[in-house]
């Protein structure tokens, strides 16, 4: 009998054991969810593009070399301002020189030329005359006269073709001069350097195409940021739009401009059809540098004083929700409709809204049922889980 006693002690030892941890695990499970509210309120809902780009000048200039040769001075390097006419780079001007003098001797040659057959034609010309007058009065052959008057009319022609020959001279002397000077390379505007592509030394040839030496960003204190917009997006942007940007050298400060330009010429990229849309803004601290990456936001449209809530509260569905409840909720909602959740006698009891303008993280709801004040349920406070609740987002 001792013996039963004690196995009859430890299975009953066993069972308050197993009693408790059973009540210890149905009190954990049936713990009540706490949930976050949020009380309506009137806001100012602004729905906006988020796109990204390029930050550039509004005009870049390339400045290239008119004259083949090797660069012998460089005064100007990234970053330098720059000013109109102002002498940026030179190339080797010794074999243009030399073009140069020896065009100018060709040409006093060619001068002395003519100056002598203007001077023959002049002899030529009262021999002839002589000739003539002397052959009127039978004083001399004919042929004697028409030979003075070949001789007059070659020396005519000659001294033609000796100004012509002056003259072609004369024009490549210029040319020369005007290629001697090339070799001084200037700036066209006022700006920024942003990219220099020669160093001292370097030899550039000038041939079909001119090489780009300089590039000048004509005045970085009014910039534009090239974005690529997605073709759904762009039905709602307009010029003169206002946007906001981001940085990535400056993640905590927001820029300010407006939508210049939509550029009607598409991009398409795996099948994607995309535009490029500008925006103009003022750089006058010259904090944003050409190149930058731009992340802006342009600003579609804006509605005051609206009714809305944080697009949590869309997402929300209460844990262990009758299956049936969701279903029917399902098949009521229509295209712009959602549905928020509200605490009725502390239980969530679903409402259904319309949508009205939305934006990453606010969106305007419409409902005779939801007044300024209302709280609605935007997710839990506690850890807690239902095991197999349905998750589905009731907005359409």
């Amino acid at each position: 009998m001792g013996k039963n006693k004690k196995i009859i002690l430890i299975i009953a030892v066993i069972l308050i054991i197993i009693s408790a941890i059973s009540y210890f695990i149905i009190k954990s499970g049936s713990k009540k969810p706490v949930y976050e509210l949020y009380a309506v309120k009137p806001m100012t809902i602004q729905k906006y593009v988020t796109t990204s780009g390029t930050a550039n000048p509004i005009n870049t200039i390339n400045v290239g070399a008119q004259v083949s040769g090797r660069f012998s001075k460089l005064y100007v390097w990234y970053n330098s301002v720059v000013k109109k006419g102002q002498l940026l780079a030179e190339i080797d001007p010794t074999s243009f020189i030399q073009k140069v003098d020896e065009d100018k001797a060709n040409l006093e040659s060619a001068r002395a030329n003519v100056l002598k057959q203007k001077a023959l034609l002049a002899y030529d010309k009262l021999t002839y005359i002589r000739d003539k007058k002397l052959w009127e009065e039978n004083l001399i052959a004919h042929a004697t006269e028409q030979n003075a008057y070949s001789i007059y009319l070659q020396d005519k022609a000659q001294l033609k073709f000796l100004e012509d020959a002056a003259n072609a001279v004369k024009s490549q002397l210029a040319q020369d001069e005007t290629n001697l000077s090339y070799t001084k390379i200037y700036s066209p505007v006022n700006g920024v350097i942003i990219n220099v592509s020669v160093v001292v030394g370097q030899t550039v040839a000038s041939t079909f195409q001119t090489p780009s030496l300089f590039t000048i960003g004509e005045d970085i204190k009014e910039m534009e940021i090239y974005t690529t917009t997605n073709e759904a997006d762009l039905g709602g942007i307009k010029k003169g739009d206002r946007a906001s940007f981001t940085v990535y050298a400056y993640p905590d400060k927001t820029f300010w401009g407006y939508v210049h330009n939509i550029r009607i010429n598409p991009t398409t990229v795996s099948g994607v059809v995309s535009y490029n849309v500008t925006i103009y803004f003022k750089n006058s601290d010259g904090l944003i540098l050409p190149g930058m990456t731009a992340i802006p936001k342009i600003y579609v449209s804006e509605k005051k004083a609206v009714l809305g809530v944080p697009n949590a509260a869309l997402r929300f569905i209460p844990p262990d929700e009758n299956k049936e409840i969701l279903d029917n909720l399902s098949k009521k909602l229509k295209v712009g409709e959602g549905v928020v959740w509200v605490l009725k006698n502390k239980m969530p009891e679903p409402v259904i809204v319309n949508l009205g303008i939305n934006n990453d993280s606010d969106t305007e709801i419409i409902s005779k049922d939801i007044k300024a004040g209302t709280e609605i349920i935007t997710g839990l406070k506690s850890n807690y889980q239902a095991a197999g609740a349905p998750r589905r987002r009731f907005f359409f």
